[in-house]
């Protein structure tokens, strides 16, 4: 591994309040570490730059009022990136303002107009502020506001047992059900001393990589249909169902839910050796329809053209604001989990970063690139781990969990690389397994500024190509 692509970082921060300290969460290409800081002021770090702005506010930040205008707007613009975001994100009392918005006033500049989009969109789309400063058709700065359903995630998990968590957990951020409900089981699972076995955790590798496959190919098509590539956005408009029919012929249910619990997997039925082949087969047809178009656009120069350059964010960025997942992975950055997995390793997954590095410079064509070797990974290696599973995995009923009655009380945590990125759990466990208190962190905390960053310097007519190349959750942060 290059020097230069040397990923670590905090990407959480948790402060635990029946002892009143401080916890971080360390990424580094390939894993995850918790250790407790001495002596943390908060408010001694608002500048250090170890501390990811977006991860404070979202961990440490109260709900403040509206935030302050960008008065004197030529003097905003020449403050250094992180001093120019602490001075909208300060309350009186010197507290930071959480992620919740609560609204804004903003000074037209000359020649200059704001460009204003939601918190109320068409369709099912959840509510975010999105306030482009304009000049010509040119974005000076993007501010994106969220939190309008603030869900109350951390009460509802507060006194609930294992069983009781899971539902909850699994709707966190539901289009990465497998991820979430698989960290929540890896903290139940070292709480209660339960020693998974291997094959349980294969095929929740299975599902999380049918996860992955499902929203790579409905991502692809939507960014083809915003540059009205309209054969790749149809090939995957109808074939997204198919790893969708596969999670659901598996688990009984498209998205997984009910189907991952502490110490266990239950699957909807026993499946035949023959069984999981087809099922392999239809994946793979599927597969070949999708990348057929996917070769033909990437043999595209106007395509190329369109994607290249386009919503551009650097290493440096990576670094300095500690974007994590598909957000950092598509300049070139060596980070992900997968990489320490010893199953996937063992099962034969290759991962693709050495191999397709060159295509991944941070813009759009990189993250469309990004996905699809991804996806050809994934779908290889489940062709040939499928056939492979245990037959023997039909759910029985009973829950391994209810069985333990004591378990060991404390801190415990997990980060699990799904689609988006790592989403980080850690829970403080009781003695009776239940949640004395939560934290949270999905991918798109921190990589919602990657967004705001890659649309500086463009076209106000390219945001929505930039928001779909990122496809980044408003659940993740409104908890």
């Amino acid at each position: 591994m290059s020097k230069s692509l040397q990923y670590n970082a905090n990407t959480g921060i948790f402060k635990l309040n029946r002892t009143g300290e401080y916890y971080v969460f360390t990424q580094n290409p390939t894993s995850v570490t918790m250790k407790v800081l001495k002596d943390f002021m908060p408010e001694d770090n608002y500048e250090n730059p170890e501390y990811p702005l977006a991860m404070l506010r979202h961990s440490l930040g109260k709900s403040g009022g509206e935030l302050e205008d960008y008065s004197l707007y030529p003097d905003y613009l020449k403050k250094e990136e992180r001093k120019r975001e602490l001075s909208v994100a300060v309350n009186p009392d010197k507290t930071l303002k959480n992620l919740e918005y609560r609204g804004m006033k903003l000074p037209i500049g000359n020649n200059s107009y704001y460009h204003v989009v939601g918190p109320i969109h068409a369709g099912i789309i959840e509510p975010g502020h999105f306030r482009f400063y304009v000049t010509g058709e040119m974005i000076q700065f993007l501010h994106i506001r969220l939190g309008y359903q603030k869900r109350g995630i951390y009460n509802l998990l507060k006194k609930r047992s294992p069983l009781e968590a899971m539902p909850i957990a699994e709707a966190i951020a539901s289009d990465s059900t497998i991820s979430y409900s698989t960290a929540f089981a890896n903290v139940f699972e070292q709480a209660a001393g339960i020693k998974v076995p291997e094959e349980t955790k294969l095929l929740r590798l299975v599902l999380l990589e049918i996860e992955r496959v499902a929203i790579h190919i409905a991502d692809m098509g939507a960014i083809a249909g915003d540059i009205g590539y309209y054969p790749l956005l149809g090939v995957c408009s109808t074939d997204r169902g198919v790893p969708l029919g596969l999670m659901e012929t598996l688990t009984g249910s498209r998205f997984g839910k009910s189907c991952i619990f502490p110490g266990e997997v239950k699957l909807k039925k026993e499946f035949s050796q023959t069984e999981l082949i087809a099922l392999g087969e239809n994946l793979k047809n599927a597969f070949g329809r999708v990348e057929k178009q996917v070769l033909r656009a990437l043999k595209s120069s106007t395509i190329r053209e369109r994607l290249h350059d386009c919503g551009t964010i650097s290493r440096n960025q990576v670094y300095r604001n500690g974007f994590v997942g598909m957000a950092a992975r598509c300049t070139g950055v060596t980070q992900d989990l997968r990489l320490s997995e010893e199953l996937y390793v063992k099962t034969g997954m290759t991962l693709w970063l050495e191999e397709y590095k060159e295509e991944l410079l941070g813009d759009a064509w990189a993250r469309f690139y990004l996905r699809y070797a991804e996806l050809k990974n994934s779908v290889d290696w489940l062709i040939s781990i499928l056939p492979k599973l245990s037959l023997e995995l039909k759910s029985k009923g009973d829950f391994q969990i209810l069985k333990k009655k004591k378990f060991k009380p404390g801190l415990y945590f997990s980060s699990v690389e799904g689609w988006r990125g790592p989403v980080l759990v850690a829970l403080d466990i009781s003695a009776d397994g239940k949640i004395l208190q939560s934290y949270v962190r999905d991918p798109s905390v921190l990589n919602w500024h990657a967004l705001e960053l890659a649309v500086r310097g463009e076209l106000i007519g390219d945001f929505p190509l930039n928001n779909k190349s990122f496809n980044l959750s408003y659940l993740g942060v409104d908890l």
